[in-house]
């Protein structure tokens, strides 16, 4: 099976240097969730901040968290557009082939040597760390009764139904890796 391309960051960032910036962005993103429920009405532009905050700093970090605490090293992270642009249709795709995502960098000797389930875990972490804070984030500010929570809840969710088909189908899918490492298991 080939291996899909590799996006060529414009940077690369050192895992401390990722870490941090994505660790800001996580904590950030939870003090403008508790800041936007704070506000009641007046909290609906706080909630969307807080979930793009968000949503810019949780995939490469839950792939860096899980894939650390099972023993699989990183080489650092990397700066680009996002990294399957053929799933965008044309003008979504200029946006967000300019938009700045953070790739964890995964040592390949360190992934080889790796468990097959240290491999599903460390996959499935981005795409699971990615769905949990748009259920947390606009659900807690639902229950805040921030206005238009419950829309956003809609919505952010809706979002997660196309990145989980994309995830599990599109070659080089996280969760699609991730079943691939597990059935690498069971063979």
């Amino acid at each position: 099976m080939p291996t899909p391309k590799r996006v060529t960051p414009w940077h690369t960032l050192s895992i401390a240097q990722g870490n941090v910036i994505q660790l800001v962005g996580l904590l950030g993103a939870a003090v403008l969730a508790w800041y936007a429920g704070q506000k009641g009405v007046c909290g609906t532009r706080w909630m969307v901040a807080s979930r793009l905050l968000a949503y810019f700093s949780e995939h490469a970090f839950s792939h860096w968290l899980v894939g650390r605490t099972l023993g699989i090293h990183f080489t650092g992270y990397g700066l680009h557009g996002t990294s399957h642009l053929q799933l965008y249709p044309p003008g979504m795709r200029w946006v967000f082939s300019r938009l700045p995502f953070l790739s964890a960098r995964i040592d390949p000797a360190s992934l080889r040597a790796a468990s097959p389930a240290a491999r599903a875990a460390m996959y499935a972490a981005g795409t699971v760390g990615t769905v949990i804070p748009s259920v947390m984030i606009p659900g807690y500010l639902w229950w805040r009764g921030v206005p238009r929570a419950r829309g956003f809840f809609i919505g952010t969710n809706l979002w997660n139904v196309p990145l989980l088909l994309s995830e599990s189908l599109r070659q080089g899918g996280d969760l699609r890796r991730a079943w691939q490492a597990l059935r690498e298991r069971s063979g």
